[in-house]
């Protein structure tokens, strides 16, 4: 499960499948399914048989960007350190989620390496983006959940760490 801040509003999403294009999956308990179509180099959201083109960028803090339809949405995943600050992941360790279902490129990290914090644990790749996963504190991994090439989804478990003290 992953918590991401939406325009300032949190969303709780569960575990997403991709299959052919479709991505399906749980938004605060409420069923999402979104069908998503890549075409000459450009993303698009297929809605009611209209192909409505997707941009999206990231900013300097990792934020995610999302222009769809003439609006935009500011994607916000909540940190290991953000949760922790809840009480809900606690200060000691941490689960690694993608920050969007994609391919793994390269892991650059093994069970027990020490790391530093913003070390790049992962190379990912996501709608044809590639995409650093960082260590969002120093510590050490724990588990790999995940092997080059394998797919992953949101709310998936790649890497867990803990927090040096």
């Amino acid at each position: 499960m992953a918590k991401y801040i939406v325009n300032g509003r949190e969303i709780t999403l569960e575990k997403v499948n991709r299959k052919e294009g479709v991505l399906k999956g749980f938004a605060n308990e409420r069923e999402i399914e979104i069908e998503v179509v890549e075409q000459n180099g450009m993303v698009f959201v297929k809605k009611r048989g209209v192909l409505i083109p997707v941009f999206f960028a990231y900013d300097n803090e990792q934020n995610l960007h999302i222009h769809l339809n003439g609006s935009v949405f500011m994607v916000h995943k909540k940190t290991i350190e953000e949760e922790a600050g809840k009480g809900e992941i606690g200060n000691s360790g941490g689960r690694i989620e993608p920050p969007m279902p994609g391919k793994i490129l390269k892991v650059f990290v093994k069970e027990g390496s020490e790391v530093e914090e913003n070390q790049v644990l992962v190379l990912m790749e996501s709608m044809k983006l590639q995409v650093e996963v960082k260590a969002p504190f120093k510590g050490v991994i724990k588990k790999l959940n995940i092997n080059e090439g394998q797919t992953v989804g949101a709310g998936e478990v790649m890497v867990e760490i803990e927090k040096s003290v």
